[in-house]
């Protein structure tokens, strides 16, 4: 496997500020990112635009964009209804160490302006340098929400829109509460399809031994102010939100240790829209006691994984609400792995219409392709036919087309460590 995972910690009890390029296997826990002041804007950069040189699609509505020109790397986590990806690489001028520093980057693949590369610019000039994987989302109505390195050195969740530029959504120190004194550090890693929520974590700044990423929501109505989320029944755990749907519906994993079981966690909604209920725990299963949720759509259904208690095996897997007020969900529905010596896979992201989409893996990580699946028919399984030696898919939208960040193939210029950024119509 040619995937390169640049964040150590797992089910983000700590997240690190610098990244480095180096080949790796499938981490024993988390996904591939496992590592994606409040209100305060920071200076709006002009857009950078380039066109890439792979823009257009072939024949079998295949869309191979490689990376921002003049980068060696690029890797995307979704797409909106309109075709606009996100994705995260580096940007020209590159470094004596061959790489430039890591940017959040749009590219469409319609209309006028198909295959140009925006460069959505960053909160301070000097950023980490190095192959990191995206986390980062978009939104129907064309707000980003991701990271970017901040004055003071940290990671801090950011906002983008065309009108705004980028906006530091700062983090639970900002609030002024004693206990967040040390939470100078956060990460966005979703936002709902309205772009009136975006979820991620904050905590302090460290490793695996002394970090923690709290669970954190921040809402478009209030000016996006931040709001720490309920874990009062699992008190020293850490959390990778990943997902948020236009109901409100927030969806994390987490953990206590990166040995410990993951506990999926499911928040709703207050009835009276004055905040999120408490944290509701999702079924796991039998054999795969370890719970990790990565994405819901608008009918509550939500797609992840259930991982054995090695953590060496996992299992894709759908939950789905029980009632009309998503007050209960089912044990997890066990989808299967295709054919050719896969051992694990993962459901990663899903649209409103049940398209699901992931990757699967075999036993030593040297083989990972990108996977769909449809909550229509649970006995289908099909690896995505893409030109590339390896990829993995991570967003679908209610178009039915995936997003692919892959390696190899005729069209990636990445070198033997980067990856390039594909898309695929889903028929």
């Amino acid at each position: 496997m040619n995937r390169i995972s640049i964040l150590a910690c797992i089910l983000a009890v700590s997240f690190v500020s610098t990244a480095w390029a180096q080949p790796a296997t499938k981490p024993a826990i988390g996904r591939h990112l496992q590592h994606r002041m409040a209100n305060q804007a920071s200076r709006t950069p002009s857009l950078t635009v380039s066109r890439s040189f792979n823009a257009q699609a072939n024949s079998d509505d295949i869309w191979e964009l490689g990376t921002y020109p003049g980068g060696t790397w690029a890797a995307t986590m979704h797409l909106d209804d309109l075709g606009e990806i996100v994705a995260r690489g580096d940007v020209p001028p590159l470094g004596p160490d061959g790489v430039g520093y890591t940017h959040t980057l749009v590219v469409n693949l319609f209309g006028p302006h198909a295959g140009e590369w925006i460069d959505l610019g960053a909160l301070r000039p000097k950023q980490p340098t190095g192959w990191e994987e995206p986390l980062a989302d978009i939104s129907n109505n064309g707000v980003v929400a991701s990271h970017s390195t901040a004055r003071g050195g940290h990671a801090h969740a950011v906002a983008w829109s065309e009108p705004t530029g980028m906006i530091d959504l700062g983090t639970l120190a900002d609030t002024g509460d004693p206990q967040y004194a040390t939470y100078k550090m956060s990460w966005a890693m979703g936002i709902n399809k309205l772009g009136t929520l975006i979820v991620g974590g904050s905590g302090p700044h460290g490793n695996l031994a002394t970090g923690f990423l709290a669970p954190v929501v921040w809402t478009q109505s209030d000016g996006w102010q931040i709001h720490r989320l309920d874990t009062a029944a699992y008190p020293d755990f850490g959390w990778d939100v990943w997902d948020a749907n236009d109901s409100g519906q927030i969806i994390a994993g987490g953990s206590y240790t990166a040995e410990s079981t993951g506990v999926g966690a499911l928040w709703n909604r207050r009835a009276d829209g004055k905040g999120w209920q408490k944290l509701m725990p999702l079924p796991p299963s039998s054999d795969y006691p370890s719970v990790i949720p990565f994405a819901i759509n608008k009918r509550g259904e939500i797609a992840g994984v259930v991982a054995s208690s090695d953590w060496n095996t996992w299992i894709p897997a759908l939950w789905e609400p029980l009632d009309k007020k998503r007050t209960g969900y089912s044990d997890p529905i066990l989808f299967p792995l295709p054919e050719g010596g896969f051992t694990s896979c993962e459901l990663v992201g899903i649209n409103d219409h049940g398209d699901i989409v992931g990757d699967c893996w075999n036993a030593d990580g040297s083989v990972d392709l990108p996977v769909r699946w449809t909550t229509k028919d649970p006995t289908f399984c099909e690896t995505i036919s893409f030109p590339g030696d390896w990829g993995f898919a991570e967003g679908v939208n209610n178009k039915g087309t995936a997003v692919v960040t892959y390696g190899g193939g005729e069209n990636c210029p990445a070198d033997t460590y980067g990856s390039c950024v594909g898309a695929i119509q889903l028929h």
